[in-house]
């Protein structure tokens, strides 16, 4: 089989179905919008303009060479558009167009069976149906306008589009960036098998991460996962592991789930990190790029008030992490430096809530995440609900004053370190916060959490899988 490369590298694309208004106009403008270099065209049946760009009536009539194809033509229509991309020598063509084997009705099954019998006889390679196709950050080629289009080293593919696109998104958002990423929908030609054998052979993509509802292949999925793990790291979130998902699944993109038992078995003997939400999913993905340098399961919890460190406290043991306590010497520092207040714990974890993120808290915190030693990761709680006693005003500053120190201690100590970021709803315009501390710890290469407990699972996850692969 030639090699999947081109698909993601396309020089010319074409938008079949692209009338004002519709789904195909979408595809057009974000395509447009983004910073692709080729050639862009719009196909429909009136040849219409559209988005500023003249309209072809066929897929045949525009000169020149076409690379991909996005097809959001109706379903009948689509074996032709297939024969169509073979007489214009089209290297893949994405179907996003829905109503295959995925409706459960005889003639959607029977068009998908045609779709991939088409392919295979005429070299086109067809990814979906029901799919939303390639993103491919290098070549700014993206099919949402705010995908961004710095390149990073994950690979992603995922039958979902929707799921596709709240893992784009909500990853980017807290700084992981992509190689390249692929929605696969039906996968009647183009399926997960092939696409794992490419990103083992990619040598643009350090890690992968996968959604996937079912598999037609088994066998093949098994020895090219076991193939992949063992030279990158891979994320896995099965779609229908319970049996009512299951039957979702089936309806959503013609899936055949299996045995949940059967894929825990196949995911843990290849060596596939497994999870279990689009959260869980994302948490992995942070910890894969900003905290590959964690080596041990020693723990300091610095911030977040008495409670929260109760609760920090039993999160990392739920996950087999200790909090080693502080030195002597240093809690004594301690008492003298923190002022007293109801409830500080000046021990690990430590709150320096007393401090409001001042110099105090700088001091402190960058001390403590240099000690040679001491653990293996600290971690920074900020809780953006704590603040019910601050005017807005004073709390926009604690919030600058913590990026910035977080920022500072990132750039000083060269130890692993992670925040971990929880807020609540107030009366403020508490979301410009949140944006900022996001933005200022990325850009400084520090992983961003949103619960103790999801960051806690997370390394717990990594750590387990450094673990096996030491043990061979």
């Amino acid at each position: 089989m030639p090699s999947l490369d081109s698909l993601f590298r396309p020089e010319s694309v074409a938008i079949v179905g692209a009338s004002p208004g519709k789904s195909g106009q979408m595809f057009l403008d974000s395509v447009l919008s983004s910073d692709f270099k080729g050639k862009v065209h719009a196909v429909n049946s009136a040849a219409q303009e559209v988005s500023g760009l003249a309209g072809y009536r066929s897929l045949l009539d525009i000169p020149g060479k076409v690379d991909y194809v996005v097809c959001c033509a109706p379903a009948p229509a689509v074996p032709q558009l297939v024969r169509d991309c073979a007489e214009k020598n089209v290297t893949a063509m994405a179907v996003f167009t829905a109503g295959f084997a995925e409706s459960g009705t005889d003639r959607g099954k029977e068009l998908e069976a045609e779709v991939s019998r088409l392919a295979r006889a005429s070299g086109v390679r067809v990814i979906g149906p029901n799919c939303l196709g390639i993103y491919s950050p290098g070549i700014g080629l993206a099919f949402a306008s705010d995908f961004p289009l710095e390149r990073g080293r994950v690979g992603l593919m995922c039958q979902s589009g929707g799921n596709f696109v709240y893992l784009v998104r909500a990853a980017a958002y807290r700084g992981v960036r992509f190689s390249k990423a692929i929605s696969y929908g039906n996968a009647c030609d183009v399926n997960e098998c092939d696409l794992l054998e490419y990103f083992l052979e990619d040598e643009e993509t350090d890690a992968v991460a996968v959604y996937m509802e079912g598999t037609k292949g088994g066998q093949r999925l098994s020895q090219v996962l076991r193939s992949l793990a063992a030279e990158k790291l891979v994320v896995v979130l099965k779609g229908g592991h319970s049996p009512a998902g299951a039957r979702t699944a089936a309806s959503h993109t013609g899936s055949l789930a299996g045995s949940d038992q059967v894929w825990d078995e196949l995911l843990h003997q290849s060596g596939a990190i497994r999870v279990y939400s689009l959260e869980e999913t994302v948490d992995m993905l942070v910890t894969l790029s900003f905290l590959p340098g964690v080596q041990g399961r020693k723990v300091c919890v610095l911030g977040g008030g008495g409670g929260a460190s109760v609760l920090a406290t039993d999160d990392w043991a739920d996950y087999g992490f200790g909090l080693p306590p502080l030195a002597e010497v240093l809690r004594n520092e301690l008492r003298s430096t923190v002022p007293t207040e109801a409830g500080l714990i000046l021990g690990n974890p430590l709150d320096l809530s007393g401090l409001a993120y001042s110099d105090g808290f700088y001091n402190l915190s960058r001390k403590l995440v240099a000690m040679e030693g001491f653990v293996d990761l600290s971690v920074v709680h900020i809780s953006l609900g704590m603040a019910f006693w601050s005017s807005a005003s004073s709390f926009g500053e604690q919030i600058d004053a913590f990026r910035d120190a977080m920022i500072k201690i990132a750039g000083y100590s060269g130890r692993p370190l992670a925040v971990v970021m929880q807020y609540s709803v107030t009366g403020w315009d508490w979301q410009k916060g949140v944006e900022d501390i996001q933005r200022g710890c990325a850009a400084a290469g520090l992983p961003v959490y949103h619960s103790m407990s999801g960051a806690a699972k997370a390394v717990d996850r990594f750590l387990r899988y450094r673990e096996a692969e030491a043990r061979g």
